[in-house]
């Protein structure tokens, strides 16, 4: 009989004892970790699926999601696994996730959590934020913050408008222009112009306007009380050059529509270096 049992371990032993097929795809190693947070992967055939989270919290896992992408590794598709986990009761720092099939590890992975204000559930909290730059040079991502998740999702995605690349001082004969701009939450740059003109014989006139930074021009209107109606489409034309077009001057005949080259068009360039010494002010 002793020797039946060697025989049938020996010939079992290798299958009845192999590590399942499987793969902790969330976190990957040295992810953060926050918010609402799914811990999921998959496994090819398992009882029971469990994750260990820093030796001290084994948790059961929900198992047997379609996973059509490991039709090919494990020959059937119900392999999938996720578990939910508020990260906020986690210190901040480094943590281990450890994946258990039939009691067996299968993978391990850590990951890291930031220390949070705001307890183990926010709620009445709204937020964005703007990721310039991502997920290419052109672009910018805005983020809005969800309660159910305890965290940011991406709400937009969008040309970037370089509103950093208006701020400065720029010129051209007739004019000498302080541009600034400022986000109010996440929606389109403001942009503010304090504009000098002079005529080329001493007349001078000084304009302040504003507006919304747009894709491809943006209406300015006139800040000043001077009687003026001033409005204008400020354009981008490069990083170092943008043109600015009066379509309306007001009642009053003044200097600035004068003052513009060719009808009431100028070209500016951006001075290398040197940005307004006009104080932003939000209006």
């Amino acid at each position: 009989m002793r020797t039946f049992l060697i025989l049938m371990l020996a010939l079992l032993g290798p299958a009845a004892f192999a590590t399942p097929e499987g793969v902790l795809e969330n976190p990957q190693p040295n992810d953060y970790a926050s918010g609402i947070y799914l811990f999921s992967g998959w496994i090819c055939d398992a009882e029971t699926v469990q994750i260990d989270l820093d030796g001290a919290q084994l948790l059961d896992v929900a198992y047997g999601a379609d996973r059509l992408d490991t039709v090919s590794t494990c020959g059937d598709a119900d392999n999938g696994f996720g578990v939910l986990v508020n990260m906020a009761n986690f210190e901040p720092g480094e943590h281990q996730a450890t994946l258990y099939a039939d009691g067996q590890q299968v993978a391990q992975s850590t990951f890291k959590t930031a220390e949070r204000s705001t307890g183990e559930f926010a709620q009445g909290l709204e937020g964005c934020a703007i990721s310039e730059g991502f997920p290419s040079d052109d672009s910018e991502t805005i983020l809005t913050w969800t309660t159910s998740i305890q965290g940011f999702q991406v709400s937009e995605e969008r040309v970037h408008l370089h509103a950093d690349n208006i701020d400065g001082l720029w010129n051209n004969p007739y004019w000498e222009v302080s541009i600034w701009t400022y986000r109010a939450g996440c929606g389109a740059a403001s942009i503010f112009m304090h504009a000098n003109l002079t005529d080329g014989l001493g007349g001078e006139d000084v304009m302040k306007m504003a507006g919304q930074l747009g894709e491809e021009r943006t209406l300015l209107k006139s800040t000043a009380n001077d009687g003026a109606n001033r409005e204008a489409t400020l354009s981008i034309q490069s990083d170092n050059v943008i043109q600015i077009n009066f379509t309306a001057c007001g009642p009053i005949d003044i200097p600035s529509c004068d003052f513009t080259p060719a009808g009431g068009r100028a070209i500016l360039k951006k001075v290398p270096n040197i940005m307004s010494a006009v104080t932003p002010a939000a209006p």
